[in-house]
């Protein structure tokens, strides 16, 4: 949506044609137009241009009095609670919200935390068996390079 419009502003008006708002202004010598379908997309505007749409009434035809009054009562509703694109909407949901998410991380993280710690005394279990494994066949493999003792023979005589 675009911003700043208000030093330029002509007038707003609602088309039935295509049941939208449209937003006439100039900028140095040519005349832009913003196309507004839905209400709520009157939210990302600025505070001045909110204010500015306000105060100027939107032009409508007696028989769309209804939708066009939707866009206005969307630009009355930001202009007395103060909801625009410059600052963040504050209301006790918003506080929830943050909790909410603070509280998710906290307990991703615990999890994390368990998962890692597990894993870590899993891996130390595995290689202390593995290295025990390793040392018992580290020992067959010592047996197994000495070379037998020659026996002696005793012969009996007869």
């Amino acid at each position: 949506m675009e911003q700043d419009f208000r030093t330029g502003f002509l007038y707003w008006v609602y088309t039935c044609l295509t049941t939208e708002a449209v937003i006439i202004y100039r900028v140095e010598n040519e005349v832009r137009y913003i196309h507004v379908y839905d209400p709520l997309w009157l939210v990302k505007c600025s505070a001045k241009d909110i204010e500015c749409l306000f105060v100027n009434k939107i032009g409508f035809k007696v028989e769309d009095k209804d939708q066009a009054m939707q866009f206005h009562k969307v630009v009355s509703i930001c202009f007395q609670k103060g909801i625009n694109a410059d600052n963040k909407w504050n209301s006790k949901w918003r506080e929830i919200e943050k909790e909410e998410a603070l509280k998710a991380e906290r307990e991703r993280k615990a999890r994390e935390d368990k998962y890692n710690m597990l894993r870590h005394t899993l891996n130390q279990r595995m290689a202390a068996e593995e290295k025990k494994r390793v040392d018992e066949n580290e020992k067959l493999r010592k047996l197994l390079m000495k070379k037998p003792k020659p026996r002696e023979e005793k012969f009996k005589s007869l």
